[in-house]
């Protein structure tokens, strides 16, 4: 009897294996395993002068001013006071858009160390004055680029609109 048992016990397992093997071969012929990314561009960095971006954020990048590195900005009220130079410490309050008009992120008095930002936010701030108002159109190489992060996907553009409440 114990041997029909330890018969019956290792047959399951036999078939168990062949059923999980079975199924790991199945699940991996229907995942595309393609790193490089799917082949529809989409890989690429992208490029605010060929996109389009949702209506609702009023975006022109044909009448924005542009940085030598490619980040479109466009001023609202001014401020005054000192301008925002280097990479400091800095209060804003700010909304961040993907260019479908999703928020990806938004917050209100919050400090930041722009030497923490990316590069998009970086440069794009510099020049503002306490009180002063910012559009931003930021490309995927000075944004979170091919890894994007959170609800962020891989190379998409940003589009952020900043208020500078204090320049320390």
């Amino acid at each position: 009897m114990d041997t029909l048992v330890n018969s019956r016990f290792h047959h399951r397992r036999a078939w168990r294996a062949v059923v999980a093997l079975v199924g790991a071969v199945a699940l991996t012929s229907c995942v595309n395993l393609n790193v490089d990314g799917p082949s529809n561009g989409a890989n690429q960095p992208s490029d605010p002068a060929t996109e389009t971006f949702n209506p609702s954020l009023n975006i022109d990048v044909s009448k924005m001013q542009r940085t030598s590195s490619g980040v479109y900005y466009k001023d609202g009220p001014l401020g005054s006071g000192p301008a925002l130079t280097g990479l400091g410490t800095v209060v804003v309050s700010f909304v961040g858009y993907l260019k479908t008009g999703v928020i990806f992120q938004s917050g209100t008095d919050v400090q930041i160390v722009l030497a923490n930002e990316i590069v998009g936010l970086q440069e794009g701030m510099q020049g503002m004055h306490a009180g002063g108002e910012r559009l931003l159109v930021i490309p995927s190489a000075l944004g979170f680029g091919a890894l994007g992060a959170g609800a962020v996907p891989p190379n998409s553009t940003l589009v952020y609109d900043i208020i500078v409440k204090v320049i320390p």
